[in-house]
């Protein structure tokens, strides 16, 4: 009778794992879409604020504290959708970085 009981649980425990591993995986997969959607996007905003920039006061960039954190922001997407599609990593790594 207890062996029963603790196969029972061992059982509950790795479904509960693998419903887990199923749901990161799953939100890894949006997560790298959305952030592959959003990077190019980004990326236009930049460059055509800094166009506009240019335009109404005369230089594409001044290092204020918007400009900056859209830079850091983009360096940070550019990493994760660069070490994502060449080095092939997924999952587990992507979540360390």
């Amino acid at each position: 009778m207890k062996y029963y009981h603790i196969k029972r649980k061992k059982f509950f425990f790795s479904f509960i794992n693998f419903r887990k591993w199923q749901l990161i995986k799953e939100l890894d997969n949006w997560s790298y879409r959305i952030i592959s959607l959003g990077f190019p996007l980004l990326t236009i905003g930049i460059l055509s604020g800094a166009v506009w920039a240019n335009e109404a006061w005369g230089s594409y960039w001044n290092w204020d504290p918007k400009e900056t954190w859209a830079l850091i922001t983009w360096l940070i997407f550019a990493i994760y959708l660069h070490t994502r599609m060449i080095k092939g990593w997924q999952e587990k790594k992507n979540r360390q970085l």
